[in-house]
């Protein structure tokens, strides 16, 4: 192995009758000179070094040419994502109405308790899934705040007040629900998980 300056390592080829593919020429890493000369044999270095490149070595296809990707160019803001989303046929979010789903809840009935009993109250466990599912995956939301599921399934969970907000909290912990802060008051919205299949 020869390693050294460009011009110093060709001499030494040179003396040596070191001449076609015999060997390869690779750059140092750094490597850098400010004199012209030494620039101009390191870029015959560097064709020799792609030259002596094999067939297999080479990546398949044509050379990338990034002049031939479009430039996308937005301003900041210009995006529309509710045309966006329309676009798309998605579902639309709705308001979930307390009255339709207080009469669909009314028209259902009894669940099955579920079978994991952890949370201590398997019947109450079931309703409340029962109606995060619905808000879901019919209105598009991902939480309902307190004082609504008091409103639609406290009295069937035989839950109120302060006893429902500690059975959401105990389900919160088991990392059946998560809890949202801000607003006017605490939400929870289901693990995904968790809802019905």
């Amino acid at each position: 192995m020869v390693e050294g300056e460009a011009g110093w390592v060709n001499s030494v080829r040179e003396d040596l009758g070191l001449q076609g593919r015999v060997g390869f020429i690779q750059p140092i890493s750094g490597y850098s000179s400010d004199d012209e000369s030494e620039s101009g044999q390191e870029g015959d270095d560097s064709e020799l070094l792609i030259e002596s490149i094999s067939e297999e070595e080479r990546l398949p296809g044509p050379t990338p040419d990034p002049s031939s990707i479009p430039a996308v160019v937005r301003r900041v803001g210009d995006l529309d994502v509710q045309a966006r989303i329309s676009e798309l046929d998605g579902p639309s979010r709705s308001e979930p109405q307390i009255e339709y789903m207080r009469e669909f809840l009314e028209s259902i009935e009894d669940p099955e308790p579920l079978s994991n009993n952890l949370s201590g109250d398997p019947m109450a466990e079931s309703w409340l899934q029962i109606l995060l599912t619905l808000v879901v995956r019919e209105h598009g939301h991902t939480s309902l705040p307190i004082s609504s599921i008091e409103e639609l399934v406290g009295e069937k969970m035989n839950r109120q007040g302060i006893d429902l907000e500690l059975f959401l909290n105990r389900l919160w912990m088991m990392g059946r629900l998560e809890k949202i802060h801000g607003g006017a008051e605490i939400q929870y919205a289901p693990n995904p998980s968790w809802l019905i299949s």
